[in-house]
């Protein structure tokens, strides 16, 4: 059993480290508001930032484990699993503007569906491999990518 690590970007950190001020931001002068509506519109704003950001957070990649019979994504809440009979094909993806149709474009990392309907868990756009699966394809990041896929290929007889 081996883990491999998924770690953040700068740009990443950066994303996500200015969301978070500026969402605050906006909720703290609508909570301090004078005007009728701020109070309620603070509050509500409050509840979908505290929501979105333990959405996002809890489905961060954290870890990849490649154990004997499967894949574990390790997420900071939760994971997913991926069976040895199930991967078609891991390949090494370059550096790439993640064309997102809903999910997180930066904040805690890249989660959520691509343009190619893939589930993105990509936290370095730098260090990206696709695994495709007989029912999905799963595109993530990690430090020591061409470590992993060679892993992978190798564990597993995978093209």
């Amino acid at each position: 059993m081996s883990t491999y690590q998924s770690k953040s970007s700068i740009f990443v950190k950066v994303a996500t480290i200015g969301t978070l001020i500026i969402a605050t931001m906006v909720a703290l002068i609508l909570l301090l508001s004078d005007k009728n509506y701020g109070l309620i519109g603070g509050i509500i704003l409050s509840i979908l930032i505290i929501g979105t950001v333990i959405y996002f957070y809890a489905n961060s990649l954290n870890k990849i484990i490649v154990q004997k019979e499967s894949i574990v994504l390790k997420k900071n809440i939760g994971q997913i699993k991926i069976h040895k009979s199930d991967i078609l094909e891991v390949t090494r993806l370059g550096h790439s503007n993640l064309t997102m149709t809903y999910g997180s474009k930066g904040v805690f990392g890249f989660i959520g569906s691509t343009m190619d309907d893939s589930t993105s868990l990509v936290k370095d756009r730098k260090n990206m491999l696709k695994i495709t699966t007989k029912r999905k394809e799963y595109i993530l990041s990690s430090e020591n990518c061409n470590e992993l896929i060679r892993e992978i290929k190798t564990l597993y007889n995978t093209i």
